[in-house]
């Protein structure tokens, strides 16, 4: 097992936790805390869920401190484990204002109009379809779409908490959006005849 890098400034303080000094990792978390709160916060919308976001956030850190190698810098192994923990529990909690979200996506693909009740079965087909294809993304594809176009993070902000570089955010965000458009536009055409399972 790798050692913290010498260039990050969290590593005597890593060291120190893998030693089992709990004051370190108190300090560790004194240090992150309001950062991984802020996360939560801007990608959750909820202060009190952000808070229990955060809080197992670190109890997550503290059980695998010991596998952390080091080839990234402590505190972009931490923002990455609270994306993912952010993004894991909006998909269980929030799924139906995602897919709503989601449609912004689509634009080019729907049509506003009145809001019969045929436009909204068509609406509600429409979401299944997208639910599907966004499932269907590659994970790293996935969090990108979810941060940037339902959470509204800038590509800068995307690149620091998943621990990558700015272009890669930019690439896999628009082959996410290509696929989902695509898988859509192959779903509806198959499904044309007749009606969506709900």
């Amino acid at each position: 097992m790798a050692l913290a890098s010498a260039d990050d400034p969290d590593g005597e303080l890593i060291r120190r936790v893998r030693e089992g000094d709990r004051a370190a990792f108190n300090q560790l978390v004194l240090k992150y805390r309001s950062r991984v709160m802020g996360v939560a916060a801007r990608m959750i919308g909820d202060r009190a869920e952000a808070e229990d976001l955060a809080q197992d956030v670190f109890v997550k850190v503290f059980r695998s401190l010991r596998d952390f190698d080091g080839r990234s810098l402590f505190s972009t192994w931490l923002y990455r484990i609270a994306a993912n923990n952010c993004l894991n529990h909006r998909k269980r909690k929030r799924r139906e204002r995602r897919l709503t979200e989601a449609m912004k996506v689509l634009e080019p693909l729907r049509s506003d109009g009145p809001s019969t009740p045929h436009a909204l079965l068509e609406r509600r087909q429409l979401n299944a379809l997208l639910e599907k294809a966004i499932e269907a993304l590659p994970e790293v594809q996935r969090i990108v779409l979810i941060l940037r176009d339902m959470e509204g993070l800038s590509y800068e902000k995307i690149a620091d908490c998943l621990g990558v570089e700015l272009g890669t955010v930019r690439s896999r965000l628009h082959r996410a959006r290509v696929e989902v458009q695509a898988r859509i536009k192959t779903l509806c055409s198959a499904d044309e005849p007749r009606s969506v399972a709900l």
